[in-house]
């Protein structure tokens, strides 16, 4: 049975115990029963760092296997640290599939530790990471809200399933296929409801810099309060900068993340008030964006294609309102004048 949890609450796992008795894992968005030694070997035991991953493998697994989510819905995984019960589950599962590119940076040991059990699902030539330019050398890890590379996340996904469970290839590579044709639909959708934004509108500005490769894929210019990490701090005069882009460019709308800290959040809030103390307009969505977590379970973000057409939809809503401008402003110089 699935149960929802608090994702603010703090996160316990019980005591593996002895063989023959359900341990409860409460990791991740639901706690997962992990019955006796010989159902387990019957189902493998999939081992996933977000929940963005997690639901990925149980669109192809389905009842094959058993899925554990690390992260609660709403975990920032930049900062996320490893319990010591983690490195249990890390120590069972049959694959660990996690995302890569240092998105897990805390996680590192004890993803290593699992050895060749390992997936970093992003780490594909069919990929093209970015680079950050503020971190000299450190790659954009959020290439999943690109529906395409997450195409590539389910096939590698498929193929890592299929080493572990061969019985089940042709189950995995079908659930697969029909997967793949679902994220086909959900990438033609998201084009269609985007096409509405006016052209001078398409500038996305967020807490924390995790949409390039969705504004790449979707026609949007893409800033942030922050980089790529949210492990780090945010320059003092960074809120004007962006109160700069969003005036010049008329943006009528900026952007909350859900998985990061309130206080990236305020920043935002911080740049929507240096933009009306010039009297142009500028709001933020009751709504904010799916960002480095899904949604909670019952939810319409719930699953990673829900949580990209909600992401679509808050978006394409925002952005395609028309800002009220007082008559008299112009735009603002780089000394953030008038």
């Amino acid at each position: 049975m699935i149960v929802q949890s608090n994702p603010h609450a703090v996160r316990t796992i019980s005591t593996l115990v002895s063989v023959g008795v359900v341990v409860l894992l409460a990791i991740g968005c639901e706690r997962t029963p992990i019955a006796t030694a010989a159902e387990q070997n019957a189902r493998p035991l999939v081992v996933c760092t977000t929940t963005m991953i997690a639901d990925l493998a149980r669109q192809i697994g389905g009842d094959r296997i058993q899925v554990v989510c690390v992260m609660p819905p709403g975990t920032d995984p930049h900062i996320y640290e490893p319990r010591p019960a983690d490195s249990v589950v890390f120590g069972k599962a049959a694959l660990v599939l996690y995302n890569g590119l240092h998105l897990e940076g805390k996680m590192l040991q004890i993803i290593e530790n699992a050895g060749a059990r390992a997936v970093a699902l992003a780490e594909d030539e069919r990929i093209k990471v970015r680079e950050s330019t503020s971190a000299k050398g450190a790659p954009d890890p959020h290439c999943w809200w690109n529906a395409k590379y997450f195409m590539v996340f389910a096939e590698r996904a498929r193929d890592a399933l299929i080493r572990v469970d061969a019985n089940g290839a042709d189950a995995y590579r079908s659930a697969t296929a029909t997967y793949l044709q679902q994220l086909e639909r959900a990438d033609a959708d998201v084009r269609r409801m985007l096409e509405r934004t006016p052209t001078e509108q398409r500038f996305l500005i967020t807490s924390h810099d995790a949409f390039y490769y969705f504004g790449e894929a979707y026609g949007l210019k893409v800033d942030a309060v922050l980089g790529i990490s949210t492990d780090a701090s945010v320059r003092a005069l960074r809120p004007d900068e962006l109160a700069r882009l969003v005036i010049n460019h008329r943006i009528p709308a900026i952007f909350h993340e859900t998985s990061v800290s309130q206080q990236l959040n305020d920043f935002v809030d911080r740049v929507v008030e240096i933009v009306r103390r010039s009297g142009h307009d500028v709001h933020v969505p009751s709504e904010p964006l799916y960002s480095d977590s899904l949604g909670l379970p019952g939810t319409p973000a719930e699953t990673y294609i829900g949580a990209l057409r909600e992401n679509a939809r808050i978006i394409a809503s925002a952005l395609s309102v028309r800002t009220a401008t007082a008559a008299s402003s112009q735009p603002m110089g780089a000394d953030g004048g008038q």
